[in-house]
Formats: C-alpha cells, sequence, structure tokens
C-alpha cells in the first residue's frame, strides 16, 4: 500500500475535467516532493484563493498526525475513515485526511477560504472525487 502510494504522482489522480468541476485551474497544478510525502497544488482560474493542494503520505497515518491545535471529526468518504481538521480557533483552512493503512493516508488540504465551511465544502467534493482513484489495501 505504501508502496504503491509512493508512486502514484498526486498531479495525476484527478483528470483536468475533474480538477475544473472543482473549481480549479488543472494548468496550475505544482508538484513539489516534501520528503515524506508529495503533493500536488491548484489554484482557481485567474490566480487567488482559496488554494488546494492533495498530499500522498507513505509514512504515517492519520492516527500518527500531530493534532494538538485542531478540532478534530471523524467522518466517511466512500467507504474510507476519514478525518476532517480545522484550526483552533477555525479559519479559513481544512483538511481531509483520508486514512489507507498502517502507513499511509492521503490528505487535501484548502487553505484561504472564505470560511472553514468553504474550505471544508471544497475539500470534501476533491476528497470524494480522489478516492476511487487511491489504493486499497488487501486486508
Amino acid at each position: 500500500m505504501a508502496a504503491e502510494l509512493s508512486e502514484m504522482l498526486p498531479c495525476e489522480i484527478l483528470s483536468d475535467e475533474d480538477i475544473t468541476t472543482l473549481g480549479f485551474d488543472p494548468e496550475s497544478a505544482t508538484f513539489d516532493d516534501v520528503g515524506l510525502a508529495y503533493d500536488c497544488g491548484y489554484r482557481l482560474p485567474g490566480g487567488g484563493s482559496p488554494i488546494m493542494a492533495i498530499q500522498l503520505n507513505w509514512q504515517r497515518n492519520v492516527d500518527q498526525l500531530n493534532l494538538t491545535n485542531y478540532t478534530v471529526e471523524e467522518i466517511s468518504v466512500g467507504p474510507l475513515r476519514a478525518l476532517r481538521i480545522i484550526d483552533k480557533p477555525a479559519s479559513e483552512h481544512c483538511q481531509i485526511a483520508l486514512d489507507l493503512s498502517e502507513q499511509a493516508h492521503v490528505s487535501i488540504f484548502v487553505d484561504y477560504a472564505e470560511t472553514f465551511e468553504q474550505a471544508c465544502a471544497i475539500a470534501e467534493d476533491t476528497a470524494a472525487a480522489v478516492e476511487p482513484s487511491l489504493p486499497r489495501s488487501s486486508d
């Protein structure tokens, strides 16, 4: 599972049509290898905010995230357990972390939205679009 995830590229998980449907510009995709994870960031057509990023992390599961300064809510995205992670106090950011295995997860980050509700709505829509493409554990 972790090996499969490490071979995926976050900028290739969603089609250009999916990215456009979510309201972002597929041409704005920016890949970043942050060592423990791969990120792909997207901007709105014409720039501006919010910005959205898909992060593939094959080193940690959702229960290993440091969530000390966050409000965390258990949710489901399709068949996957997920966490909705909001700043304390709530701001214009939201993260949805999809639990894949004991050592892997995928996070969707939305930053600089008008409200955390808007950020979470975009993150949840993105997570729902990403979920069918993710590797599954065999257990």
